[in-house]
């Protein structure tokens, strides 16, 4: 059931079952527009977003931003024609790139997300790309986007409120759920954890559950650490990525989760995707359909 919180004057979150594919999004109302943090991956799920928004405001929405290229953070920017679109530099590429396999993705999507509808969903080019750290001004409020680097995605941006003390965090920071590296460079990510806890907000919104806090992201990142260290150990002594998956399985990481975590490790290590006969292991969307099936049981588990 989806929600739309307000967590400071004039700043909402609008909350998702904490899924894959259901993604949370920010509403920045300022004195005269609006700026929304990411789109969602499908046309119902923003249709409910632009309801909620202007049951709280008629001001026009001017800008859209992107945390990261993937679909359900970009799926529907067609759906905010009135607003420009920004992401980073390689944020924009890897839309460009989506956007010339979208039929294979289409088919993807639906063979191993038979459940998600994706309906009115597609990748839509950015109209900006930045590099490094943009600023708008709202009035008095000052709205950051920040470029923190490689990491769960091409380039993870986050949205700073100094003001309010928020941070709109993307992907980088996933509450009830463990980290998810995916572009094979865990030391940048962690040094990204450390970079929004620098910021010392009051609220970190998660891509996916609820806003956390200070506490919360700094648990990720010392989970993530943590299992950094422990498939380094397992490289150092020579295993193989496969023989590290099965000696790190049962730990307290979820397998679908720990094996994007020990897989972007190893990429680290070696500066390739390591060799392996595991399946689920082959392919981005296959561990993320692992993931998915997970996410869920941990859910059921919490309810």
């Amino acid at each position: 059931m989806a929600e739309f919180r307000k967590l400071a004057k004039d700043v909402y979150v609008f909350l998702q079952p904490p899924l894959v594919w259901y993604s949370s999004a920010g509403v920045i109302i300022g004195e005269q527009d609006v700026i929304v943090v990411d789109s969602l991956t499908n046309a119902a799920m923003t249709q409910s977003l632009r309801a909620e928004i202007r049951r709280v405001t008629d001001k026009p929405i001017r800008f859209l931003i992107n945390t990261h290229s993937h679909a359900d953070h970009v799926y529907t920017n067609h759906l905010f024609p009135e607003a420009t679109v920004l992401t980073t530099h390689r944020g924009r590429e890897r839309t460009k790139d989506s956007r010339k396999v979208q039929g294979k993705h289409d088919a993807l999507f639906a063979r191993l997300f038979s459940d998600v509808d994706f309906r009115g969903g597609r990748y839509t080019l950015q109209d900006m790309s930045i590099s490094g750290c943009l600023s708008f001004y709202q009035g008095e409020r000052e709205v950051r986007v920040l470029e923190l680097g490689v990491g769960h995605s091409e380039s993870d941006v986050v949205v700073h409120l100094p003001g309010e003390k928020i941070v709109f965090c993307g992907d980088l920071f996933l509450n009830g759920m463990p980290p998810l590296p995916g572009e094979g460079h865990v030391t940048q990510t962690i040094a990204s954890y450390k970079a929004i806890e620098a910021l010392e907000a009051d609220i970190y919104v998660a891509g996916h559950g609820d806003p956390g806090t200070l506490a919360d992201v700094r648990a990720q990142r010392t989970l993530l650490e943590s299992q950094f260290q422990r498939a380094r150990e397992c490289f150092e002594r020579g295993m193989s990525y496969d023989a590290a998956l099965q000696a790190l399985a049962g730990d307290d990481v979820p397998l679908d989760f720990q094996r994007m975590i020990i897989l972007s490790s190893y990429c680290e290590f070696t500066g390739k995707l390591p060799e392996s006969t595991d399946p689920a292991s082959q392919n981005h969307l296959t561990m993320l359909q692992g993931i998915a099936t997970e996410a869920k049981l941990l859910l059921g588990r919490k309810g």
